[in-house]
């Protein structure tokens, strides 16, 4: 399927046509459990690891609904074939309403587009806010750095907000160390200077060796309270305006040094491949790279090449002319046109056909392109950048991209670590996605066993995983905060491991008395080849390219078993 002309409404036009973000605001037992804001792109919502919002609960599809902002509208699609669930009617595809009550098995989501009493913005004393993305700090960063018996960890300290450090978890800062007060210190910033006030403690705050109350402290100042110290100290440079507008958080090294590379190029005009795993953020870093660049009044159109039929990807890239091919109505822009004077995202570029590796770069050196059915070129100016997680050296090497393109993409190459390369930056990940996503005026926090879970994990989904996670969590959860048995994980990693020599989806085979080999084995082919079509929807080139066989040997077997159609071609 085609790319809905919608999706390539990007976020700041969305936001200027409603005025408001949408929300989805997720109920169980009569209790706000999460909120999802919801942008111009497609919203899935389903049982499945692979959808943008995941439901755990059985009653639920793999991929249940999806829910698309038609300007000025948005419009939920049943995705299961059972429909949904709206109002309490059961729906294929319907327009949704301020206050409309969605059913995905136990839970519901009221679907707002108007402003509320309640807020989804964390509550003030949390300490997520400075890593939300739409936060602002009026002053400097400032973070307090705690060194105690159980270990380092960093905090962020608010202009102007006071900030309670103690032993219970009430606190903002909660120190494990028994020579700590239940509420020992109240720690403030304001005007460039930290306010100190320690009234009722037991054992006293400590600078140096003299015992203060109150204070007005400068930064870099070091406390001492109990065996604790604590360092007042700046939040370290890590490209924040980058990591607060576009919500790329990290600082890891590999991460800070990929900040630093994309303030550097992203004002030239220079083409850009960014390299990571799936679910690393490969089109935070693009889109980031676009909104620091000189077209950033401009549009940016991402277009995901895996994600479109072979035989559709180069009407959208192209565009097409009324009549050109069947069910071509009318003429239609394609991505290059409607990206002029702006950036093209290229998701996964590492999908496309080798003949139509051939057309892009034809596009990139001359700077023209032709509409499928078209007689003329037509001029674009258009920045590329593109993403992969294949290693296109090695698809070169292998005959399956073009090296005269990847020179032309690779001008200036991005490297996105994965997650688990990465792991010092899962607290503040984990935070970030808690403020996100957790209902409005709750602090939500993780366990000790939960973060140690999470720790332990080796993340092969990466931050989409976590996001998946920590959504997960928050709808399963029963109050105020999320235990190890709340955290659940997908994919491969969270199964048991299968008896050794069976593949980790197959179950062993139990053969009936009577059955010979030869019938067993056709039987067993049978059933893959009838699962992987239903996997494929009944794409035959898929299949046999999953299953590792020639087209003629797959349609011969499907011939012999009665499941060709009689349209089909011998």
């Amino acid at each position: 399927m085609g790319l809905e002309e919608t999706t390539r409404m990007g976020l700041e036009e969305f936001e200027n046509a409603t005025h408001n973000i949408a929300e989805l605001v997720f109920i169980r037992r009569e209790i706000e459990v999460m909120r999802v804001k919801l942008g111009s792109r497609t919203t899935v919502l389903g049982r499945g690891s692979n959808c943008d919002v995941i439901l755990p609960d059985p009653g639920v599809a793999a991929r249940q609904a999806v829910l698309r902002f038609e300007s000025p509208h948005y419009v939920l699609e049943d995705l299961s074939g059972e429909g949904t669930e709206v109002q309490g009617a059961i729906t294929r595809q319907t327009t949704l309403n301020d206050g409309d009550i969605l059913t995905f098995g136990k839970f519901q989501a009221v679907f707002r587009t108007q402003p509320h009493t309640g807020t989804s913005e964390p509550h003030p004393k949390t300490q997520f806010t400075l890593f939300h993305p739409d936060c602002k700090v009026d002053n400097v960063p400032a973070q307090i750095r705690v060194f105690s018996p159980c270990g380092e960890k960093t905090f962020p300290l608010l202009h102007d907000v006071s900030c309670t450090i103690g032993s219970t978890e009430d606190n903002d800062v909660v120190i494990e160390d028994k020579y700590v007060s239940s509420k020992h210190l109240r720690l403030t910033q304001r005007r460039g200077v930290f306010v100190v006030a320690d009234p009722h403690s037991t054992n006293g705050t400590w600078l140096g060796n003299v015992r203060i109350y109150e204070a007005e402290l400068p930064i870099y100042t070091q406390l001492r309270l109990g065996t604790t110290t604590l360092s007042i100290e700046p939040v370290e440079k890590t490209s924040p305006s980058i990591q607060a507008a576009y919500g790329i958080i990290g600082a890891d090294p590999g991460m800070r040094h990929l900040l630093e590379m994309v303030e550097r190029v992203a004002p030239s005009n220079a083409t850009v491949a960014i390299f990571g795993e799936s679910g690393s953020g490969k089109e935070l870093v693009a889109r980031a790279v676009h909104k620091l660049s000189l077209r950033a009044n401009n549009t940016f159109i991402p277009v995901n090449c895996a994600a479109i039929s072979r035989e559709l990807i180069e009407s959208e890239l192209f565009g097409h002319e009324k009549g050109s091919f069947t069910g071509a109505a009318s003429h239609r822009k394609g991505a290059f046109e409607e990206a002029h004077q702006g950036s093209l995202f290229l998701d996964e570029v590492g999908e496309l056909p080798l003949d139509l590796q051939a057309k892009l770069l034809r596009a990139l050196e001359s700077g023209e392109i032709k509409r499928v059915g078209a007689s003329r070129p037509i001029s674009v100016d258009v920045r590329i950048i593109s993403a992969t997680n294949r290693d296109l050296g090695q698809q070169v090497q292998e005959g399956k991209f073009r090296e005269d393109l990847y020179y032309r993409l690779c001008v200036i190459p991005l490297h996105l670590p994965p997650l688990r390369a990465r792991l010092g930056d899962l607290e503040m990940l984990t935070e970030a996605f808690l403020c996100a996503f957790s209902p409005s005026g709750q602090r939500i926090c993780l366990t000790p066993a939960a973060q140690k879970k999470l720790m332990s994990h080796p993340w092969p989904g990466n931050v989409r995983e976590l996001r998946n996670v920590i959504h997960r969590a928050l709808l399963l959860r029963d109050g105020a905060s999320i235990d190890a048995e709340h955290i659940q994980f997908d994919g491969p990693t969270a199964r048991s491991h299968p008896p050794q020599g069976l593949h980790p989806q197959l179950s062993p085979l139990e053969l009936p008395a009577g059955l010979t080999l030869d019938k067993a084995v056709e039987n067993f082919e049978k059933t893959l080849i009838e699962a992987a079509l239903r996997r494929y929807k009944n794409n035959r080139e898929r299949v046999a390219k999953e299953l590792g066989v020639a087209r003629s040997t797959l349609f011969k077997r499907l011939k012999e078993w009665g499941l060709t159609q009689s349209s089909d071609d011998d």
